[in-house]
């Protein structure tokens, strides 16, 4: 007879749980239909009396700009602006060239990172089709030192594509013959 007793008990526990367990599991889901933003984020585990996390804000592209001005050599020119925002261009004559509209985002490493935006073609252009970026495609910027020089990356396909530019302040003829980036 506790045999049986024992084994309805079991049952009865086992009923109950379901219950508990679907009535919840429908609470969860009549919340998550009220609102979805809260039903596809999923909400960590903390211990109760724990602090909140902290949530870390996105930088902003103004937010990360350590160099801002204008660099250039033999046909390319780099501009970066303290919003964030920068223009690299390609030039083959005074108003002929590429202009490559970018906006820096968040990298780790000591290089920028800029995201093409905005690609221009200006007269007869300067890069082939296979040496433009597209939209969305990566820039990387590197600075040199003593003297604030820029080492500029892009891709376009499979292809890397490099230039090497100086400040378009500070040098005199002579230190732009050393770092080879006269005009």
């Amino acid at each position: 007879m506790r045999t049986d007793i024992g084994t309805q008990s079991a049952e009865s526990r086992t009923s109950v749980f379901r219950a508990v367990a679907s009535l919840f599991v429908a609470g969860v889901l009549a919340v998550g239909a009220v609102n979805p933003a809260t039903a596809s984020a999923p909400s960590p585990a903390r211990p109760v009396g724990s602090p909140a996390p902290v949530v870390t804000p996105v930088p902003v592209p103004a937010n990360l700009v350590e160099e801002t001005g204008s660099w250039f050599a033999h046909g390319y020119t780099l501009d970066l602006r303290a919003d964030g925002t920068g223009t690299f261009a390609v030039w083959v004559g005074a108003f002929d060239g590429t202009r490559i509209d970018v906006r820096l985002i968040p990298a780790p490493g000591p290089a920028t990172v800029a995201e093409v935006v905005g690609v221009e073609t200006v007269g007869v252009g300067a890069l082939e089709s296979d040496g433009t970026p597209g939209v969305g495609g990566l820039v990387t910027i590197a600075f040199g030192a003593p003297v604030r020089t820029a080492h500029v990356e892009w891709t376009s396909g499979p292809r890397r594509l490099t230039a090497d530019l100086c400040p378009t302040e500070g040098l005199d003829a002579v230190a732009m013959a050393i770092l080879r980036c006269g005009a």
